[in-house]
C-alpha cells in the first residue's frame, strides 16, 4: 500500500466519522474538554484523578487475569511485577507523572529475600512503585484493603500480605510467618513503615512502625530503603492540584541485619529512618506544568 493510498483511506474514514449524526456532539464535547483542561487547574485535577483511577482499574484487572496463569506456570511471584509494569506503561499517559530512578544497582545487586521500606505519601505511590518494583516481591497492606473491589481481589490473588493492625498478637504472628515464607521462596517484601499516608508537603517523614524491622531481624533479611520525592510541587489533594512532573525515586544501599537481635530493632529503625530522611532532602520532583508555590509551616498545619 502506497503512502498516497493510506492518506486517501484515512481521509475517507475521517469523512465517514464526520458524517455520523453524533459527530457534532462529540466534536463539541472534545472542544469543551480541551478548553476546560487548558484553563482550569481544578478540572485538570479531576481529569487526572480519573486517569489514575482508570489506570489502577486496568492494572488490577490485568493482575486478576494474570494471577491464575502465573500460578499454573509455577511463577506466582511475577503477578505483582506484571501489574507494576502495567502501571508504569499507561500511568504517565493518563496522570502526567514520570519517574526518574537513582540507585537502580541496589535493586539488581541485592539477592532475595529483602525487605523494601518506602515513604508513603498518597495513593499515587502505586505509580512510583510501578516504575521500580522488582520481580518476586509481595506487598504488605492493611487488612481492610482486602475488601476493596479490584485492588483487594488482585492483591489476594497475587499472594500479597494483609495485616490486622488492631490485633498486635496476630500482627506479630503474621510477621513471623512472613519472614519464614520470604526465606523459603526467596521473595522480597515491600511495605510502608509510616503505616499511613503522610500527604507530605516537605521532606518530612512520619514516625515509623516497628513491624518491618522486627521481621527483618527475625529473618536476618537486609532492609533496602527507598524514597519518593515529595509530590507537592505537582500534586496536592486538598488544594485540588494535579499537574505533570518528574518524580525522583532513590534506592539506597541495603542495610544488613546479620547478627542483629530483637534488642537491636529500635536502632535498626532509627538508622533506616535517618538514612531515608537525609536522602529525601537531596531529591526533588521537577514540575513540567503549573507550579505550586512553596508552602509555609503555618499553611502546612492548616492543610493537615
Amino acid at each position: 500500500m502506497t503512502k498516497t493510498t493510506r492518506k486517501t483511506e484515512t481521509a475517507s474514514r475521517l469523512m465517514t466519522l464526520l458524517a455520523r449524526p453524533q459527530a457534532p456532539a462529540l466534536a463539541a464535547g472534545a472542544l469543551i474538554f480541551l478548553i476546560l483542561f487548558r484553563r482550569s487547574s481544578r478540572f485538570r485535577f479531576f481529569a487526572r484523578m480519573f486517569g489514575f483511577i482508570f489506570t489502577m482499574a486496568i492494572s488490577c484487572i490485568v493482575g486478576i487475569t494474570v494471577a491464575p496463569v502465573m500460578w499454573l506456570l509455577g511463577k506466582p511471584g511475577l503477578t505483582n511485577y506484571v501489574v507494576a509494569r502495567t502501571f508504569a506503561l499507561i500511568g504517565p499517559h493518563f496522570c502526567g507523572l514520570k519517574f526518574k530512578v537513582e540507585g537502580k544497582e541496589h535493586l539488581k545487586n541485592t539477592p532475595m529475600p529483602a525487605v523494601f521500606v518506602c515513604n508513603h505519601q498518597s495513593s499515587l505511590d502505586l505509580l512510583a512503585m510501578g516504575a521500580i518494583l522488582p520481580k518476586n516481591v509481595v506487598v504488605m497492606g492493611k487488612k481492610s484493603i482486602k475488601y476493596v473491589p479490584l485492588l483487594g481481589w488482585f492483591m489476594a490473588l497475587g499472594n500479597n500480605v494483609f495485616i490486622d493492625r488492631k490485633n498486635r498478637g496476630h500482627a506479630l504472628e503474621t510477621m513471623a510467618k512472613v519472614a519464614v515464607y520470604l526465606k523459603e521462596h526467596k521473595y522480597g517484601l515491600w511495605l510502608f513503615p509510616e503505616g499511613t499516608r503522610s500527604h507530605q508537603t516537605d521532606d518530612s517523614l512520619l514516625p515509623f512502625k516497628k513491624g518491618a524491622f522486627h521481621l527483618a531481624v527475625q529473618g536476618q533479611i537486609p532492609v533496602i530503603p527507598i524514597v519518593f520525592s515529595t509530590y507537592y510541587p505537582c500534586y496536592h489533594q486538598k488544594n485540588q492540584i494535579f499537574e505533570p512532573g518528574v518524580v525522583t525515586i532513590k534506592v539506597l544501599p541495603p542495610i544488613p541485619t546479620t547478627g542483629l537481635e530483637t534488642a537491636n530493632v529500635d536502632d535498626l529503625l532509627a538508622k533506616t529512618r535517618d538514612t531515608m530522611a537525609e536522602a529525601l532532602k537531596g531529591i526533588k520532583t521537577k514540575p513540567t506544568g503549573s507550579v505550586l508555590p512553596p508552602i509555609s509551616a503555618d499553611s502546612a498545619k492548616k492543610l493537615e
